[in-house]
């Protein structure tokens, strides 16, 4: 019979969400191993043996946050109506952002040129949520709803737009909530929608 797992997945939860805390509020450059392991009530040797490094730890960190986002995507239904479908896409995100904001605040870490490590499944999660939202822009190409050119660039904002969503909500800053959500990328859509004809 073997030794039984000392360190399990409650406590990998448990310290991930310590380095999300610590992260949001002193940035990951103030974030230490030791720190991480007294906020999760347990120790260092716990850190090491589940993720191996800090990196490792900021690693999964990402490597969670997009497991979470493909779960959230994958329940949003598809029918015939394209732009339907990517309003709907919306409580995928906002469900995602706003369930642990501490989490979410350390999204940015992980964007643009100076990103922070990403393991390999971290970011074939993270490029397969965007290239779903890709997809169904494109689906609204497909049904004449906007312009080939559009696809690409309506991504970008797209995703710029509910970050920006999601980071006044954490704040609350945004009062109607998903309405807000729905009111203001519709009009985004709209407007490449009207350009388009």
């Amino acid at each position: 019979m073997g030794r039984p797992r000392e360190h399990d997945t409650v406590t990998r939860d448990r310290l991930l969400a310590a380095a999300a805390r610590l992260s949001a509020d002193e940035g990951w450059e103030a974030v230490s191993v030791r720190r991480v392991a007294d906020e999760a009530g347990t120790t260092t040797r716990a850190v090491y043996s589940l993720f191996g490094s800090k990196q490792g730890l900021e690693e999964a960190l990402h490597e969670a946050m997009f497991e979470r986002l493909g779960e959230l995507m994958a329940e949003t239904p598809r029918s015939d109506d394209p732009r339907g479908d990517l309003l709907a896409m919306r409580h995928a995100y906002r469900r995602w952002a706003t369930e642990r904001p501490e989490r979410y605040a350390a999204l940015m870490r992980f964007t643009g040129p100076r990103a922070a490590p990403r393991s390999p499944a971290g970011l074939a999660l993270a490029r397969s949520a965007t290239a779903e939202l890709r997809e169904a822009i494109a689906r609204c190409a497909e049904a004449g709803q906007l312009a080939e050119r559009d696809i690409d660039a309506l991504t970008v904002q797209w995703r710029a737009v509910a970050h920006g969503l999601a980071e006044f909500e954490n704040h609350g800053l945004l009062e109607d909530g998903d309405l807000a959500w729905r009111r203001v990328l519709a009009a985004l859509f709209d407007g490449y929608a009207a350009q388009a004809h």
